[in-house]
């Protein structure tokens, strides 16, 4: 049957890719300390907040945090789709970074019990930007080939252990302010 491929704005595609590849990609939250408690999407497209804009205010000693999309978010989405009668592939940014694969898991796991007809699998990428926008990548081409949700679902828990990928900070400053790194780390 139809499904749709799911995944969280952690995965850094260009927007344009993703809407080519007809994903549904939820966005992460963040805020800085110059906006009170006003938040921003983490739209592909940095369109509540452009790139140069965040980098700039982060460049300037601005703090940020960041958020999970949370467990009513991935409902109100994975509805959405299954009440076209699709199914959904989730792909999730690391767990052992974010509580986003945890809210998927949630909303997937009361949404399957109402839509018991439907296939809905939520799985944990282990990765982050751009290397979870690799998997997400690679599954979408495997898709294109014709896999089933539960083949291309095998697929990509074999490829995760097999994807090694790398990223650099120029300093650790911005990891210790989010909290990533203790002070002593750092």
């Amino acid at each position: 049957s139809e499904y749709v491929l799911m995944t969280d704005s952690c995965c850094d595609l260009p927007a344009e890719l993703a809407e080519k590849m007809g994903l549904s990609v939820l966005p992460l939250t963040f805020r800085g300390d110059s906006d009170g408690a006003k938040s921003y999407h983490d739209y592909l497209d940095g369109s509540e907040m452009s790139f140069d804009a965040f980098y700039q205010k982060m460049r300037s000693g601005e703090k940020f945090v960041t958020a999970a999309v949370n467990v009513g978010e991935f409902q109100e989405a994975m509805e959405g789709i299954l009440q076209q009668e699709k199914d959904i592939l989730c792909l999730c940014f690391s767990s052992a970074l974010s509580t986003t694969y945890q809210s998927a898991s949630i909303a997937a796991k009361e949404l399957q019990e109402k839509y018991p007809q439907r296939n809905i699998r939520v799985i944990d990428t282990l990765s982050a930007s751009l290397g979870q926008g690799l998997l997400i990548y690679l599954t979408w081409q495997k898709k294109c080939q014709g896999l089933t949700l539960d083949e291309l679902a095998a697929y990509v828990e074999e490829t995760i252990p097999h994807l090694c990928h790398w990223f650099t900070v120029n300093d650790l400053e911005c990891l210790r302010r989010g909290g990533r790194l203790s002070g002593t780390m750092a």
